[in-house]
């Protein structure tokens, strides 16, 4: 290896830390294979920038992509060669290479490879590990199809009274609702996923009422399910919202009153779910104590990142179906990993299918289901696109149609709209200065949040909560969701910490208490002038005094990224004046998606621009994993 190599990596190395764009955390990583493990400089660059990625949200990043990491990081650093970068890595020891994980050399055999180089990709190699293990199992998995789920004439009519058949575009649209319920009664894997108020929570209600009654069809005992979420407060919607249609589908005859009380409306987050340990990493359900459950949902599944994802597909017993839920446009996860985009990709558009599961679906819809090549995951997602929800329906998903195209136009004229709902404009549009912004917000979120310090109980109170939330880009500063809830609680003349009426959020999962990331809690003096701390938990609503309570913070401002898996019936999104990197597409699309009914934005047209153009940038190899591993084969289990 040249000498020009090594000073070339150096030199950069220290660049990149004085222009702050590696952590010393990063350095530190650098130093310790350079010094400890003998790497090459070469690699130790590479190694504290496969660090950096995954603190930016990529599991890996593409040796041809580095320039653009370091262009998000803010510098322009020059960095080696690429080709003699390139024999670097494969010529090291710490290094695993192409093929290396394949065939099972692991950290036993191999203690001092911390890295790994696949497929031109730069990855911890845990990463690597999660991503390779992550694409087996679920390739495994998408094989294992039902040789005969039962009688075909009997889930045909099981599928027609669950679904029934409407006109036109409703026809269409419960088509899918039905061929996602098909596609679970065949495949172990199944992703639902759609845009917002497509009926995906309805879909899997019914998915579930369906495989319990295809069960007693069988003549088998009813699956056992659990559902789950990334956070609390997610886990809640989903449970809440099974259970609203498990009541109009009751009232309304599609099911009876012992298929509706076998499926589950309680869920849990999915760090419960698979057995949280405190101070450990492992859970306690995996590969060899796997979970109990023969069908597993997960909500929100665009939240969950790389390694919860690779933990959750390892405790999912093989024989077990897993259908996870999701929106490809939202926001990915906060940690390392675009995995649900991964896996649309590597499952096809989910508008057609194999042509084995195509046949397999027309017969028992009797309908005709387009077929398409197959894909890695083929047959394993179904997209829906018909919207469903009512009031204020129309404008909102019009917005969300035009922020999933990037359409600048569409988006401008949808805010242009004069619809209202409950004499509330449906989208409205504000800017102007600091002056300005107060002033709005003392007009539209101040007396929501006055309302919920005023409610009778604190049941009450949670109930006003979800009605309104102000919803930031960023963290910090004057646009900052810690600056805006600093400010509501000088505005409602409060100065004590734990002030009558106070929302609070959960910041740490807390398996003790039984509290986690995200749940919603007041603060509540009662006649004693005792304080407690209020929270709506599948126990029903629980107490908690202030010191008890695991890490929180104020919640009537939150990130975008802090909303996602919640809803609110009003939505107040304040964009900051000047340009920030985490201003996306998919940023705006899960800020204003987060509304029921009616959203208010403040930003500048430059800033909206500017947002629109922005795509959100996550690095992973797992599509390319996917792609790489041939399948198993199918079998007939049952």
């Amino acid at each position: 290896m040249s000498e020009r190599l090594h000073a070339d990596a150096a030199r950069a190395l220290h660049r990149l830390h004085a222009d702050g764009a590696l952590r010393q955390v990063d350095v530190d990583f650098a130093h310790l294979l350079r010094d400890r493990l003998r790497a090459a400089p070469a690699v130790a660059l590479a190694g504290a920038l496969a660090m950096r990625a995954v603190a930016a949200g990529h599991s890996s990043v593409a040796l041809c992509d580095v320039p653009r990491l370091l262009d998000a990081l803010g510098t322009s650093a020059q960095l080696p060669d690429p080709d003699d970068w390139r024999a670097a890595l494969r010529d090291d020891a710490c290094v695993a290479v192409d093929g290396d994980l394949q065939r099972g050399m692991d950290d036993d055999a191999r203690p001092g490879t911390l890295l790994d180089f696949s497929r031109d990709r730069i990855a911890l190699r845990r990463y690597a590990r999660y991503e390779q293990a992550l694409a087996a199992r679920l390739t495994a998995r998408a094989a294992r199809v039902r040789a005969s789920p039962g009688d075909l004439d009997a889930l045909r009519a099981l599928l027609a009274r669950l679904f029934g058949r409407g006109d036109g575009d409703a026809a269409a649209a419960l088509d899918r609702q039905a061929l996602a319920a098909a596609m679970a009664l065949r495949r172990r894997l199944l992703l639902v996923t759609g845009g917002p108020g497509t009926g995906k929570t309805t879909t899997v209600a019914r998915l579930l009422a369906a495989s319990i009654e295809a069960a007693r069809l069988r003549g088998e005992p009813a699956p056992r399910i659990a559902l789950a979420a990334p956070t609390g407060r997610a886990a809640a919607r989903l449970g809440e919202a099974i259970d609203g249609v498990l009541r109009a589908d009751l009232a309304a005859g599609r099911i009876d009153a012992d298929i509706a009380g076998q499926v589950p409306t309680q869920a849990r987050t999915l760090h419960r779910l698979l057995g949280w340990q405190r101070g450990r990493v492992a859970f306690r359900h995996h590969a060899g104590h796997p979970l109990r459950e023969d069908l597993v949902v997960v909500d929100e599944a665009s939240m969950v990142d790389l390694p919860l994802m690779a933990k959750l597909v390892e405790a999912v017993p093989d024989t077990a179906t897993l259908v996870l839920i999701g929106d490809p446009d939202q926001l990915p996860a906060v940690e390392a990993g675009d995995v649900l985009g991964g896996l649309c990709a590597a499952c096809g558009d989910g508008l057609s299918l194999p042509a084995d599961d195509a046949r397999f679906a027309s017969a028992l819809l009797s309908t005709t289901v387009p077929t398409a090549d197959d894909a890695p995951l083929g047959g394993a997602r179904v997209h829906l696109t018909h919207g469903w929800r009512q009031a204020g329906a129309a404008p909102l998903q019009s917005l969300a149609g035009a922020l999933q195209r990037g359409d600048r136009d569409a988006v401008y004229a949808a805010f242009a709209g004069d619809d209202t709902a409950e004499d509330v404009p449906v989208l409205s549009r504000r800017h102007g200065d600091g002056a300005a912004l107060v002033d709005a917000l003392r007009h539209e979120a101040l007396p929501a949040f006055a309302a919920v310090r005023d409610a009778d109980d604190p049941a009450r109170a949670l109930a006003l909560a979800a009605r309104c939330r102000i919803l930031t880009a960023l963290r910090r500063g004057p646009f900052g969701a810690e600056h805006w809830n600093a400010w509501c609680a000088a505005e409602l003349g409060e100065r004590m910490p734990y002030f009558h009426g106070r929302l609070l959020m959960i910041a740490a999962n807390s398996e003790r208490h039984g509290l986690y990331n995200g749940d919603l809690g007041v603060v509540w003096h009662d006649r004693q002038g005792d304080v407690a701390v209020w929270f709506d938990t599948p126990q029903g609503l629980r107490a908690w005094r202030p010191a008890q309570l695991p890490v929180h913070a104020s919640a009537y401002a939150t990130t975008v990224h802090k909303a996602q898996g919640s809803e609110f019936d009003r939505v107040l999104l304040i964009l900051p004046d000047s340009d920030a990197r985490v201003l996306s597409r998919e940023l705006l699309y899960t800020a204003l998606t987060r509304a029921r009914r009616s959203i208010w934005l403040w930003g500048a047209v430059e800033t909206v621009e500017r947002a629109l153009e922005r795509r959100t940038w996550r690095e992973s190899g797992l599509e390319a994993r996917l792609r790489s591993l041939v399948p198993v084969g199918q079998d007939a289990a049952g």
